[in-house]
């Protein structure tokens, strides 16, 4: 899957991820995560924005292209404005 960066993801499948302190977080149908940064050329870092891993990163196998993209992030900071 090739996303951009800042791109919102929405997971359409239950999984589980491991966390670093040794628990683990279930994610579910309708999560959401944002694309941070690209790793390497397989690999990228996510930030999930909620659920039980809110406010988590996580470096997942995602194909991350260099270009932004520019609607999310100008969304993101209208809600951020209003709030």
């Amino acid at each position: 899957m090739k996303v951009k960066l800042g791109q919102v993801l929405k997971f359409t499948k239950d999984h589980t991820v491991e966390l670093s302190n040794g628990g683990s977080a279930v994610i579910k149908v309708g999560d959401t995560a944002q694309v941070l940064r690209k790793v390497d050329a397989l690999n990228g870092e996510i930030l999930y924005l909620t659920g039980k891993a809110k406010g988590l990163s996580q470096i997942i196998a995602l194909e991350v292209d260099d270009s932004l993209d520019i609607d999310s992030i100008t969304e993101k900071i209208l809600r951020q404005l209003n709030e």
